[in-house]
């Protein structure tokens, strides 16, 4: 079938014999250049080529004024406002509502608008009927309904509305009239400057050549300008249009794709340019498939398929040059680039590909972010961590970025001195340095041009990237010698100017498969056609961008509006599929939390309205809901010699609470060690807490601690004991954020309000201990309180070790007292030895861990039983802070002050504890009480 741009060639070469005098304007470049390769076929002899020009550069060619860039234009728009409104408001915050002026601005050019009337206060009807007898009742209607429905919260909003409102049109005119000094604009001002002196601006010579002939082709939603400039053409120089139409949409008042073709038709002047009747393609034969795929990344793959048969079935056909590939998502590019089978020889993309979602983007940002929060002269940890963990770091740097931050994480590195990254590598050391405010766009530019120019820098693709960031940098710091802006300032103007541009690719537009956008498709025509992506929202495309004129006023004067875009979008569609012979339209059938998941409109229209036949395909897989298995580790002889680590390492308190707890959870836990990643504590949580109360006490006493002799502590060490605590509590929170003695401390946040409850903690424990002077300290923060006990497994007599860190152990007189620190909410009581060893939530861990010190205490010391007492305790928060805080655990409401009497029945219970876990017929298996399971790091393994 002969293409839209192939039927417009023949009918020049048919008609049009001096090409010369013959200009063809058409609504994009890419028309251009396929109409170029049209016309040159079947030429026999060469020849001068028509002038051949889009609808912007034919209308700029009337107008001495250049079309400047976005930033120049706000950045104007901006000093204009100042100095119009007198207002303060700084850039950064004025560009994204700059940008929206800006747009409304252009739309009132195109539309040729009346902007006095516009931005008038339009809330007296009188206004109305006096200012606005030019309007029809309609359009009268649409201002009345805004202005008298419209609700503000107040009157001083309202009246702040109105003075902004009202102001507007003085900026509009006041930016109009800067910008035609400076020769400049904004592309509807040359539009409508053109439209309203196209009689003046034509030059004498080409006002009255017969000779001269234009033809417009593959027009649709023209703008007031346009309009106005087509139909003079038309009128005066005989200009023909080609209109590119189906009779499906323009014959049928309810399809929105034909809305301005049935309007056109009515026109007085374009209206004698249509043929009578449309054409007729859509309905005719054509082979259409509708796919369903789950998620945005399952399309490109299924694509990559369709396309592989296709191209191995009709090999050196030249068929991926008439197949294109539209993209209403242009996230979706790099996804289907990474999919294209390798058989294809060649592929032309034609679209642009935003820059925010390049890695270059998200390393400036990190940037910025990491310079922003410098602390005294250091770098947040966050901030360095996902620099080491971009991608570009990673390739430059190596597996050495991995190594510091996985030390900065086990080391506790909240901030990082530049002196870190010294001599590591050159690249961290540019990154990594402290850079004075005005020094640092100049900075990132470096940056950008170290990565870009380093050896083992990417290909093209990055390297264009590289080339976009650094211009956009480089706008941005001219920008500040004029407009001086703060660091956080210039981020967010980074961010805003980025969000806005795209990478435009080149290649071969002639050649290979075509990878478009909607807009991109435009007059083109394929044979076979693929759109990814037909889902609400994305098209047709979400409602325009925002806009500082309301909906009724945008009506009234007829300005584009939600109803319009959906009007063009449809047509894009509609067109699109014209002259296609195969068409694959794929669509996602899982919406997402923004709902553009639901298939489009355009979908349910070929299901339910067309008539035409069509294939429907929904991949997926089958939902097979598994009920959660048990999970049970039976002993092999892997797992049994996992558990022989126990006979050389301590099988400490806590582990066996973890058994008890669940057997499941003891073998992920401490026989696979399946662990959480190490992570940065910033901020001073319960554990920490803990951490360093322990720290504390534990150099309190080893300052005590006299070098040779009994360790006695009595009542004159606690003397001045805030002081000597203030200083001690430094020295933890310095052990536990591993801060050099040269690092000055202050305490941040949460870390004041830690200090101050460690010392609170800390001077009632030691006020408690003062009243118990004097006693010995026998043991402090010892990590090798240990004994063995003899098991058995596979019938061998094996040695365990059982133990591990005790927090204090001290004697007065023949007590001795197993003292165990508790920062949380454990209790001191237990009702008997049994209930320590049931699996039950009740259990109390802590009074377990006591029980099972005194018991390694007694093993270590079994000839002194018949001497002493053994009092195990818990010093905790929850209790030591009562009037009748007394020391010691308590079996039910006696308090123990000797468990010996309790450890043979102790041992007896753990003994079966230890026989149940080294033998080998008993599995590791799941805990019954699913509640333990609310907490656990594992019961995503366990489903539960």
């Amino acid at each position: 079938m002969r293409t839209f741009i192939q039927e417009i060639a023949d009918t020049i070469r048919q008609q049009h014999t001096d090409w010369d005098n013959l200009t063809v304007i058409f609504p994009n470049r890419r028309a251009s250049l396929y109409f170029k390769k049209a016309l040159a076929e079947n030429l026999d002899t060469p020849r001068w080529s028509p002038a051949i020009v889009s609808i912007e550069e034919f209308i700029g060619s009337f107008s001495d004024l250049k079309e400047a860039d976005k930033l120049s234009l706000v950045v104007a728009l901006y000093r204009v406002f100042k100095r119009v409104t007198h207002s303060e408001e700084n850039l950064d915050h004025f560009y994204f509502w700059g940008e929206m002026l800006l747009r409304d601005f252009d739309e009132l050019d195109k539309y040729l608008v009346p902007a006095a009337g516009l931005f008038k206060d339009l809330s007296n009807q009188k206004e109305l009927d006096q200012y606005f007898d030019y309007l029809t009742e309609e359009q009268k209607e649409f201002l009345i309904a805004f202005w008298q429905t419209i609700d503000f919260s107040s009157s001083a909003s309202k009246q702040k509305f109105l003075e902004l409102w009202q102001s507007l049109y003085s900026v509009y005119i006041a930016f109009r009239e800067h910008l035609m000094e400076e020769k400049i604009a904004y592309s509807g001002m040359i539009h409508r400057h053109v439209a309203e002196n196209i009689d003046k601006l034509m030059p004498a010579g080409k006002k009255t050549a017969s000779s001269m002939k234009y033809i417009f082709a593959g027009f649709n939603a023209l703008t007031a300008a346009e309009e106005k400039i087509m139909t003079w053409f038309v009128e005066h120089h005989h200009a023909s249009i080609v209109w590119d139409e189906d009779a499906f949409y323009v014959n049928e008042p309810h399809r929105e794709a034909g809305t301005f073709f049935r309007q056109y038709r009515k026109h007085s002047v374009l209206g004698r340019t249509f043929n009578p009747e449309p054409s007729v393609y859509l309905g005719q034969d054509k082979k259409i498939t509708i796919l369903g795929v789950p998620q945005k990344a399952g399309q490109p793959k299924l694509l990559a398929q369709q396309l592989e048969a296709t191209v191995r079935a009709l090999a050196d056909s030249g068929a991926d040059e008439r197949t294109v590939i539209v993209l209403p998502d242009e996230n979706m590019l790099l996804p289907v680039l990474y999919a294209l089978p390798p058989l294809l020889q060649s592929i032309n993309v034609t679209m642009g590909f935003p820059l925010v979602s390049t890695p270059f983007y998200s390393l400036i940002d990190f940037l910025f972010d990491l310079h922003l929060h410098v602390r005294k002269g250091e770098f947040y940890y966050r901030h360095v961590l996902a620099l080491l963990n971009h991608p570009y770091l990673k390739a430059r740097v190596g597996e050495d970025a991995a190594q510091w931050g996985t030390f900065i994480q086990k080391n506790n590195q909240v901030h990082i001195s530049p002196d870190f990254f010294e001599k590591k590598h050159d690249l961290l050391e540019t990154i990594f340095q402290l850079v004075p405010s005005e020094s640092f766009l100049p900075y990132l530019i470096h940056v950008v041009e170290q990565l870009a120019t380093d050896s083992s820098a990417g290909g093209l693709m990055e390297k264009e990237f590289a080339f976009h960031f650094h211009r956009i940098l480089a706008r941005v710091q001219e920008l500040t010698a004029s407009e001086p802006m703060e660091l956080r300032m210039q981020q967010r103007m980074f961010r805003q100017i980025v969000r806005a541009e795209k990478v435009p690719f080149t290649g071969e537009p002639l050649k290979g498969l075509q990878i478009m956008g909607v807009l991109e498709t435009r007059n083109l025509d394929f044979d076979h056609v693929i759109v990814l992506s037909l889902n609400e929202g994305l098209w047709p495309a979400a409602p325009r961008q925002g806009s500082y004129i309301p909906h009724n006023i945008r009506k009234a004067y007829q300005l584009p509006t939600s109803e319009h875009q959906d009007a063009m979008y449809a047509y894009l569609f509609y067109r699109l599929l014209q002259r296609a012979e195969k068409i694959d339209l794929y669509y996602n059938t899982e919406p997402d939390v923004l709902g553009t998941g639901e298939m489009s409109r355009y979908l349910y229209q070929l299901i339910y309205e067309t008539h035409w036949p069509y294939e429907r395909k929904i991949l997926y897989n089958p939902v097979q809901v598994h009920e959660a298995k048990p999970i049970t580790i039976d002993k092999k002889t892997d797992v049994l010699e996992k558990l022989e680590r126990y006979f050389g390492k301590a099988l400490t308190p806590s582990t066996l609470n973890t058994y008890l707890e669940c057997r499941l959870k003891f073998y992920f836990k401490h026989l696979l060690e399946i662990r959480e990643p190490d992570e940065v504590e910033e901020e001073a949580d319960a554990r920490i807490f803990g951490n360093i109360f322990h720290k504390v006490m534990e150099l309190f006493y080893q300052d005590v601690k006299p070098p040779a002799g009994a360790w006695t502590v009595n009542e004159a060490h606690f003397e001045k004991v805030g002081t000597k605590l203030d200083r001690l509590i430094e020295l933890a929170f310095r052990d536990h954020f591993h801060l050099p003695d040269t690092k000055k401390f202050e305490y941040d946040g949460r870390q004041l309000v830690v200090k101050e409850m460690v010392k609170k903690f800390a001077l009632k424990v030691l006020s408690h201990d003062k009243a118990n002077a004097p006693f010995t300290i026998e043991l402090l923060e010892s990590r090798n309180f240990i004994t063995p006990i003899q098991v058995t497994q596979r019938e061998q007599q094996l040695t365990i070790i059982l133990g591990g860190l005790i927090d204090r152990v001290d004697r007065k007189e023949n007590t001795v007292r197993i003292v165990d620190y508790k920062t949380g909410k454990d209790e001191n009581k237990f009702e008997d030895i049994a209930s320590l060893f049931k699996r039950d939530l009740k259990r109390n861990k802590a009074a377990f861990q006591a029980m099972l010190y005194a018991w390694v205490y007694a093993q270590r010391n079994s000839g002194e039983l018949n001497r002493i007492k053994i009092q195990p305790g818990l010093i905790n928060r929850k209790e030591i802070f009562k009037d009748d805080f007394e020391y010691g655990l308590y079996l039910g409401k006696h308090r123990l002050d000797d468990v010996t009497a309790l450890l043979p029945e102790f041992e007896q219970h753990l003994r079966t504890l230890l026989h149940e876990l080294f033998n080998p017929t008993q599995p590791f298996d799941q805990t019954e009480d699913l509640k333990v399971c609310a907490y656990c790091d594992y019961r995503e393994i366990c489903a539960r």
